[in-house]
Formats: C-alpha cells, structure tokens, sequence
C-alpha cells in the first residue's frame, strides 16, 4: 500500500481517496480494509487512472473484486467516477495524499446504511472532528441531499448517550427544522438496517426495542440502535471526549 500511496503523490488530476482509508485518517478508530484501496475520480478521467495503477495493482475497476478473488489479491483499486468540484474542493490533503473530508464521508455512510457499521463510522468521525467540522458545509451537503432527519438523529444520539452537549444545538436546530419541511424516512424505524428489515419480515418487531426514548420521541421516530455499540464507540474514543 505505501508504493500505491507514494505513486498517488505524483498523480497529475485530480482524486481524492474515500471509504475507509479516509476515515481512519479522521478517527483512528476502526482499521481500514487492508488490501482495497477506492478512489473517487472525474468520469472523463478514468482512462488515465487504469494505465496510472495498471503496473502496479492486479486488479483495478469500477466495482469490488468478487470475495473469491480478493482472498488472491494483494491489492485492490477501485474507481468510483463520481467526483464533483465541491467534494474536491472541500478534501483534506495529509501527507501528500488527497482525501475525502469528514464531512462528505458522513453523508457516504449515511446513505450506505444498510449495517451498523456505515453509521458507527458516521457517528466515530462526528466525535472526533466535532471541533473542526466545517458544520455549515456539513449541513449543506445533508439538507443537499435529503438526508437532515438522520444525521441529526446521529447528533442527537451522541448527546443522549453521553449526557453532554457535544453535538451544536444550533445545528440540530437546522436539521430538525429541514426534516420536518421536506424528509420522511422510509421507516419508522431508524437506522433501517438489514437486521431492522428482517425483524420486520419476519414479524419480531417485539425484538426492536428502542434503546434512545428521548432522541426518539423529539424526531418521531423509533431509535434502535443498540446501545453496546456506542458504548464501545464511547469507551474507545474517551480521550477525545
């Protein structure tokens, strides 16, 4: 992964580096997927990042390596063509690398929230970058795209849990404001996951306990995110608290 990395600092358009690798930057929490590596780029550029790892990588393309195929792989790239100017405008640039800002990456697993996992990356680089969250743009990008009713149940569920004001009221203030305007979730329940949608399929709502009453009853929604996971997020990142 270091030659990758070293060859990207050379790279002449633009990238910015997404997913896991960009978070750990931010939290230093859950370790990056060690043998894939994604990239956002410009659609017209993909030509040019194919021949720029092809002599070094095995595999790289637009979609994942199957899992049989990465259990054989020392390293993965994979493109994604869908870099604008404003997430590259607003990239964090460490060590000679381009990345994703926090920001942007909590608006990605917001929408990938089909596990617990996507949304405690969410909630790990909110803890953490708090302080240095660029909040406006934050809230721009999440009222952007619809998605104000679940990042402010986020911040929400860092104050309940922690019992502390870490999270700005004057953002929640925002988003609330917008989720009542224009979002519904597509549940009653938040997060929607794989395991919220089985619970349901198979009739076991008495198995949804919701584990935040007072974030739920302020956004009208049933929170069932368990609570052992923000324990751990909590117990793990205590020296930024």
């Amino acid at each position: 992964m270091n030659k990758i990395f070293d060859k990207l600092k050379q790279a002449r358009l633009p990238y910015v580096i997404t997913n896991s690798h960009a978070s750990y930057q931010y939290h230093r929490w859950l370790l990056p997927v060690a043998n894939i590596l994604e990239l956002r780029i410009r659609p017209e550029d993909l030509d040019f990042w194919q021949q720029f790892f092809h002599a070094e990588v095995v595999y790289v393309s637009e979609t994942p390596p199957p899992s049989e195929m990465m259990k054989r792989l020392d390293l993965a790239v994979v493109l994604a063509k869908n870099l604008t100017n404003p997430i590259y405008d607003h990239k964090r640039t460490i060590a000679g690398l381009h990345y994703e800002s926090p920001e942007d990456l909590c608006l990605d697993f917001l929408e990938a929230a089909v596990t617990e996992t996507t949304l405690m990356e969410a909630l790990a680089l909110l803890l953490v970058q708090r302080q240095t969250l660029r909040w406006e743009y934050f809230c721009e990008r999440v009222t952007e795209m619809n998605h104000s009713l679940e990042a402010g149940i986020l911040l929400e569920i860092i104050n309940e849990h922690t019992h502390q004001s870490l999270m700005p009221s004057a953002i929640t203030g925002l988003l609330f404001e917008h989720a009542n305007r224009h979002e519904e979730l597509k549940s009653e329940y938040f997060p929607f996951t794989w395991r919220v949608k089985q619970a349901l399929r198979q009739h076991r709502e008495n198995d949804l306990a919701i584990t935040y009453a007072q974030t739920s009853r302020k956004w009208g929604h049933k929170v069932v995110l368990p609570r052992y996971l923000m324990d751990k997020l909590v117990l793990d990142l205590n020296h930024v608290l």
